[in-house]
């Protein structure tokens, strides 16, 4: 299993200076996080993608930065401002193919809302996009997120029924413990849909913490996904506030090394 770097470890770094962060670090994967509408432009994304093939690094994934939105541009009931922001998620979609990456990742709508839109339309814009993703040969994928619907193991497990074949997943460990789960559970139920890990520690008084550094199980992890053939990879995403980023991450890389 690939084990790499989300850029947005080193936010509010530029995302071009986070790559090489990244790329200096070691690692031979990663996923950008996407932090404004310029970034989707084709000249950055050109110039990204040939920093990262020149050190044979892979861009697994990528991350709009757009997630805030989503709820009520994307996922809310008045149609003409879905019609304004679907083309930047088109746009979205257009960067990750340029950068090679397959996998764009989404947040969807808020669980708790002022008017909970029916389930009916959500499946219905999420396969919008599931279907804009294709045709970029990008697989939209849902990610387990906290606040969101799909913190809820019952509304993944039902929106898996709706979409079947096309029902990918992102797993996020430090998101499944924030959410109320043991991570296995999520895990368990959900490995045949899972395409792609965002990898974090924790312990019994900390939900987010470098790799290596905490009491999660990762052997566990990646022999559960070993079992169902995995093929997808994985990235570390903590947050920079409160670590020394670099020194934690080059520390989690090792004890990957170890690990795998």
């Amino acid at each position: 299993m690939k084990i790499g770097a989300s850029t947005s470890c080193f936010y509010p770094l530029l995302t071009e200076k986070a790559l090489d962060k990244v790329i200096d670090l070691g690692f031979k994967s990663c996923e950008i996080f996407f932090n404004s509408s310029c970034e989707l432009d084709d000249a950055f994304t050109t110039e990204m993608k040939k920093r990262a093939d020149s050190e044979d690094v892979s861009i697994l994934s990528v991350h709009p930065f757009s997630s805030f939105i989503e709820n009520t541009c994307i996922f809310g009931e008045y149609e003409r401002r879905y019609d304004d922001f679907i083309d930047l998620y088109k746009r979205q979609f257009h960067a990750a193919a340029v950068l090679g990456a397959d996998i764009a990742v989404i947040h969807g709508a808020l669980a708790v809302q002022k008017r909970d839109i029916p389930e009916e339309l959500y499946f219905d814009r999420f396969a919008k996009l599931i279907e804009f993703g294709k045709a970029e040969g990008v697989r939209v994928c849902q990610e387990n997120v906290v606040r969101f619907r799909s913190q809820s193991l019952d509304f993944l497990k039902r929106m898996r029924g709706v979409f079947g074949d096309d029902f990918n997943m992102v797993f996020d460990i430090k998101q499944a413990i924030r959410s109320g789960y043991d991570p296995f559970e999520i895990v368990e139920e959900m490995k045949d849909s899972i395409v792609h890990l965002h990898l974090s520690d924790n312990t019994s008084k900390c939900d987010c913490m470098p790799p290596g550094r905490g009491s999660f199980d990762f052997a566990r992890l990646f022999k559960t996904m070993d079992s169902v053939g995995y093929s997808g990879g994985a990235v570390i995403e903590i947050y920079s506030k409160g670590y020394d980023v670099e020194t934690e991450l080059e520390f989690s890389k090792k004890y990957f090394d170890k690990l795998i």
